[in-house]
């Protein structure tokens, strides 16, 4: 049986299931409600607001997973590794030769912070790179090296589905796996800080961000880390204190490992107030994961770098393949002469984009969360002109992309009862310490696809077999 017929049969069955269990006496509401009363009971929800007017905001999650085959996750698998075999070479060229630096892109407390040592060779040790799948062509459109956010999220989603009724009648015929990503973090800071030179058996572990719209997560993983033995804390970064040469939380625990979360912002955007942490960095006081340097991968204009014949020579002949086929046109919005997107032409760019408004998207370079994003195909062309103008005009650089048609899903829903709606997905894969770590997806009806934007979450679930 094909990948796609086996796929196409379990979520006909899934759906056929769940409709056969939609009765006036146990209705389909009852079990999407319990799911999503489980998850926001176990404090997975966002902060929205700031200060004293934060309020946390449940978000919803669905029933039914994103069935993958494992050939089809295998396939992810070998190009998530070359793709982030090629982030770490690629980010490598900033410490050989001071002439790649420019395309970085870094600002003078970026480079600051990159500069300093970090005891770690790997760039990257944590990271989710967010996808579509088109047919059997997966699109990479951003890397999230900087400071990936969910999996703590994503892991009790995944637990809560997989003990609904619907899937306890699917394993009955077929063979089902899925991954957790915490348990793969922990492994993997516990990694970084013996290649840091680490010795203590049991580290502390502090989590250092904003308290944003995720901080609820943070939460739940610092009391996580701490079921499994280890001393765990949550900080911001401005209460990070450093004396004796050694980093402190505010409630006076050491820091052996700084697992970084939020973004780069959470540090240059308050630059005056956590001196005490940047001179810790800069003295290599403790392993910090993921390091500054991971900030080398994730910027957007990297993907226009990727595929120049200059950098082709440092890949091998798979990680080419997989660099021109699952990267898509990316350029850095400037006046100038480049390639369309044949390869064959020199435009000027930014005429070329306004002119090609339904086949491309217009992004800010170091914005998050879907913030700014301008989706050619679903504006008219009064606002892409208006985008183009803030990309000409404006200290925010932006980027144009290559338009990837985003994929969708026929998903459940409960109002007055069961109904099937299609939702857009977007495929994001976790890499820890340069390997695949397996996948979640994000939905919405919006072509710009966030949680924190009001979308949701939706699990996936390899089928591995028929019994």
């Amino acid at each position: 049986m094909s990948d796609k017929i086996l796929i196409n049969q379990i979520n006909q069955e899934f759906r056929n299931i769940l409709e056969k269990m939609d009765t006036p006496e146990m209705p389909a509401k009852n079990i999407l409600d319990d799911a999503n009363r489980q998850f926001h009971q176990r404090g997975c929800v966002i902060n929205v607001g700031k200060g004293d007017d934060v309020i946390k905001k449940p978000f919803p999650v669905f029933i039914m997973p994103y069935f993958m085959t494992r050939t089809q996750m295998n396939e992810i698998e070998r190009v998530s590794n070359h793709i982030m075999n090629v982030l770490e070479k690629i980010s490598d060229l900033y410490f050989i030769d001071p002439k790649f630096r420019p395309m970085f892109n870094l600002t003078d407390k970026e480079t600051e912070l990159v500069e300093s040592e970090t005891g770690t060779k790997r760039r990257v040790w944590i990271t989710r790179n967010d996808a579509f799948i088109v047919g059997d062509t997966i699109k990479f459109i951003e890397f999230n090296t900087d400071s990936p956010g969910g999996p703590m999220y994503s892991d009790v989603q995944t637990e809560i589905i997989e003990q609904n009724a619907v899937m306890d009648e699917l394993r009955k015929k077929y063979y089902l796996s899925s991954d957790r990503f915490v348990p793969q973090i922990h492994y993997n800071l516990l990694r970084a800080y013996r290649e840091w030179g680490g010795k203590k058996t049991v580290p502390n572990i502090a989590i250092v961000s904003d308290k944003g719209a995720t901080y609820p997560e943070f939460l739940l993983i610092v009391e996580d880390f701490k079921r499994q033995g280890f001393p765990c804390e949550f900080a911001t970064p401005q209460s990070i204190e450093y004396h004796n040469g050694k980093a402190w939380t505010p409630g006076g625990m050491e820091i052996d490992i700084l697992y970084r979360r939020g973004w780069i912002q959470n540090w240059t955007a308050v630059w005056d107030d956590i001196k005490p942490l940047r001179k810790a960095y800069a003295a290599n006081a403790f392993c910090c994961v993921n390091s500054i340097r991971s900030l080398l991968a994730a910027i957007k204009s990297l993907l226009e770098h990727l595929q120049e014949p200059e950098f082709m020579k440092l890949y091998t002949p798979e990680e080419k393949d997989v660099i021109v086929n699952c990267v898509p046109w990316t350029r850095l919005m400037n006046e100038r002469k480049t390639l369309d997107i044949t390869g064959k032409n020199m435009v000027d760019l930014f005429e070329y984009v306004r002119k090609n408004r339904e086949t491309m998207v217009l992004k800010p370079m170091d914005l998050y969360g879907g913030q700014g994003v301008c989706v050619g195909p679903v504006v008219n062309q009064q606002e892409w002109e208006r985008t183009l103008h803030l990309a000409a005009t404006t200290d925010q650089k932006y980027v144009a992309q290559e338009y990837v048609p985003i994929p969708e899903m026929e998903l459940p829903e409960v109002s007055e009862g069961l109904v099937w709606k299609s939702k857009k997905l977007n495929q994001n894969y976790y890499a820890f310490g340069g390997k695949h770590a397996g996948g979640m997806c994000r939905t919405s009806e919006a072509a710009v696809i966030n949680i924190s934007a009001g979308g949701g979450l939706c699990p996936v679930i390899v089928v591995e077999g028929t019994k």
